[in-house]
């Protein structure tokens, strides 16, 4: 083994087939002529200009988790193993020599500098495990930002790894890959060792090896026995895995969905943060052009890309490379010879290369799927297919309600996506709907109730308690999202799941629902394949509509502010001995019921609107103000009532009164004080004979 600790060199094609053959002092054969190798090269020399690979630097003597634990379980009893040391290569935008290395290692001044430019530079690394034919360990390669146009939408799956090169701290954004190594690992043990490498929630030193998800995988299933395998986990060994790693997940046949609802799913769960798992039959291009059946294979999928043109997945193949790019095709336009499990299946994902940046061949190998996999969080029980039903009724159901009033109406887009209920709130308490909505050259002004309303349904979205998990589905017509469907992840297919409804766009989020408001959900035929009478119960609740309407009406509930020491005796609340309560008018006068303040031996009545939208009235004596009439407990909108003043006249025969909203300790922070007193006037002139005047300088 050489002395020396690193080797730096340009990055071409044939410096990387030497240096991995320099890595353990004989010569690994068919190097160059490796797929992945080639995969690899093709990958960093295409990218961008300014992120085009310049340098590789072999690190000798590299220590990998990965293959350590490999290592102790299998290779350590072969009587000719090469140890357990790896060596890693890395990847660099930039010319780096020696020189520049020693520099940077010697630290002093600028050192800092160098080593922030080294890693702006940095483009990942591929770890070179001491295995002649599959050598090619934990790699991690850049994966660029991904821009969403109208015409094009792209995301890929990535975390942040962080390197330690000699001290330098490098970091790269990526999801790890490796190849299949055949004696520790089949096809399906690396993709799961990728999935869980894409879940955001697991660190990646404690994601396990592939001879530990394989023995992991191996155990427990009747029939197998604790060796590795040299052919692919069966389906059930791979969810056998997955149960040992405390993930959840969702198994799905893919001989029913149709590619429409496959890509859907993908879609969903990508921008979820989530891969999927997907198992399938490999067929081959030959040279006559036919695609001949080779078997069973496994891949992760942990991107895609929608054009206008072509639908694209980007997969972790480990016969290829990392994000490869795999073509959705149909069966219909290839020729498939030899045996196979694929029966009535009419699409494939085609694997494609690249020819140049922007060129890719037409697909040398298609794997027809047979089922998919989704790794989840273990609180998140309800499948995305519910969740997609749910969505596709809603929008029949708005397309058919409002065709009945407009023509050419295009239909409802919907977004899905599982989220945690803090990232949504965050999102929400940073979203202000518009006050105006432009809609054919014309205006549409949402006025101040309307507004109110939305400010205080926001409000009770935020603070309300929801399930951790929530299946996101946002509503958009031509572009402009109009609310959002939540859907309790942790509930189950026969729940009551829909759990909320956030309006984005208040005057056309209403165009839509006013179709659904309404509607009986328990006439609805009964399925539990979707959520459809969930999504109409949530919307028509009665509960909800009262409480809108109290909100709206008087205020949403305050807690008072304090409490005087006259209103608490005994360990309990003081209540008003003069207090009374009106549920409905009486048809009583204000003033023969308040006679003391009606002959001025009191000043004044305080008066508020209870939780449940009672009107209290008091008289307010000995330092017993508000809270002695509600109890302390929440309430909305409260004041005062005065006599008017001598030089008011009124202009008939009643009598006249002030009436305010002066309670320090309930009304002081509403933002829209002048119309809920308003309001609470109404009120008191439906319920009693004499006249209320606003009182001027409200607060």
């Amino acid at each position: 083994m050489s002395m020396i600790s690193y080797l730096v060199s340009s990055f071409e094609k044939q410096t990387i087939t030497n240096l991995v053959r320099e890595c353990f002092g004989y010569d690994f054969p068919d190097i160059f002529e490796k797929a992945q190798v080639d995969y690899i090269f093709n990958y960093l020399n295409n990218l961008p200009n300014r992120k085009k690979a310049k340098s590789v630097l072999l690190e000798y003597n590299y220590v990998d988790k990965d293959y350590l634990e490999d290592f102790s379980r299998y290779y350590v009893k072969r009587f000719g193993n090469d140890g357990h040391k790896c060596a890693r290569l890395h990847f660099f935008s930039r010319e780096v020599d020696h020189r520049y290395v020693t520099k940077i290692l010697e630290g002093g001044k600028g050192a800092g500098g160098q080593m922030a430019e080294l890693n702006k530079a940095y483009l990942g690394f591929m770890v070179i495990k001491p295995l002649p034919r599959t050598f090619i360990g934990k790699t991690c390669l850049i994966v660029l930002p991904d821009a969403t146009t109208n015409a094009k939408t792209k995301k890929r799956l990535a975390r942040e790894y962080k390197v330690d090169l000699f001290g330098i701290p490098l970091s790269v954004r990526s999801i790890a890959f490796q190849e299949q190594d055949k004696v520790v690992a089949a096809c399906a043990t690396t993709a799961i060792w990728t999935a869980l490498h894409s879940l955001p929630w697991r660190e990646s030193r404690g994601i396990p090896s592939c001879s530990e998800i394989t023995i992991n995988a191996l155990n427990h299933v009747e029939g197998s026995a604790n060796s590795f395998p040299s052919k692919q986990l069966t389906h059930k060994q791979i969810l056998r895995s997955l149960d040992v790693e405390g993930v959840r997940y969702h198994a799905e046949s893919m001989e029913k969905p149709v590619v429409e609802e496959f890509l859907a799913s993908v879609v969903a769960h990508v921008n979820s943060g989530l891969p999927m798992i997907l198992t399938g039959e490999v067929f081959t291009r030959e040279q006559s052009g036919n695609f001949e059946a080779q078997g069973g294979h496994a891949i992760s999928i942990v991107g895609y890309k929608v054009d206008q043109g072509e639908q694209v997945l980007y997969v972790h193949d480990d016969r290829l490379g990392p994000f490869a790019r795999a073509k959705l095709v149909q069966l219909q336009d290839y020729k498939l010879t030899g045996t196979s499990d694929i029966k009535d299946q009419k699409w494939a994902l085609g694997l494609q290369k690249m020819k140049s940046k922007t060129k890719w061949e037409e697909p040398h190998e298609l794997i027809v799927p047979l089922s998919s996999i989704v790794p989840s969080d273990k609180k998140a029980r309800l499948p995305f297919y519910y969740v997609y039903e749910t969505c596709n009724l809603i929008v029949e159901e708005a397309k058919r309600e409002l065709s009945a009033q407009l023509t050419d109406v295009e239909p409802l887009t919907y977004d899905i996506q599982l989220k945690d209920i803090s990232s949504i709130r965050q999102e929400i308490i940073q979203h202000v709907a518009d006050r105006k909505v432009n809609e054919d050259g014309s205006t549409l002004q949402v006025d101040q109730a309307d507004y109110v309303k939305w400010m205080n349904e926001k409000q009770k979205f935020l603070t309300t308690s929801y399930a951790r998990l929530q299946w996101a589905a946002v509503f958009s017509y031509q572009g402009t999202p109009l609310f959002t469907v939540f859907i309790d992840a942790s509930d189950i297919p026969q729940g009551n799941a829909v759990s909320a409804i956030y309006i984005q766009n208040i005057k056309l989020a209403e165009v839509v629902l006013k179709g659904f408001r309404g509607k009986d959900p328990d006439k609805i035929e009964h399925n539990t394949g979707h959520f459809y009478q969930s999504f109409l119960r949530r919307l028509n609740k009665v509960g909800d509509r009262r409480e809108s309407h109290l909100d709206e009406t008087y205020g949403t509930p305050r807690a008072p502010k304090k409490l005087r020491l006259t209103e608490f005796q005994g360990g309990s609340i003081k209540l008003n001995d003069s207090l009374q309560t009106y549920y409905e008018p009486r048809g009583d006068e204000l003033l023969q019921v308040f006679q003391r303040f009606a002959l001025k031996q009191v000043p004044n009545l305080i008066w508020a609107i209870s939780l449940d939208g009672d009107l209290l009235i008091a008289e307010e004596h000995d330092g017993n103000g508000h809270p002695s009439i509600t109890g302390f407990k929440p309430a909305r909108i409260a004041g005062e009532i005065k006599h008017t003043d001598e030089e008011f006249v009124p202009p008939d025969s009643r009598t006249w009164l002030y009436i305010n909203s002066k309670s320090g300790r309930y009304s002081s922070d509403y933002f829209n004080t002048k119309e809920l007193l308003e309001n609470a006037k109404k009120r008191f002139e439906r319920y009693f004979p004499e006249r209320f005047h606003i009182e001027e300088q409200v607060f």
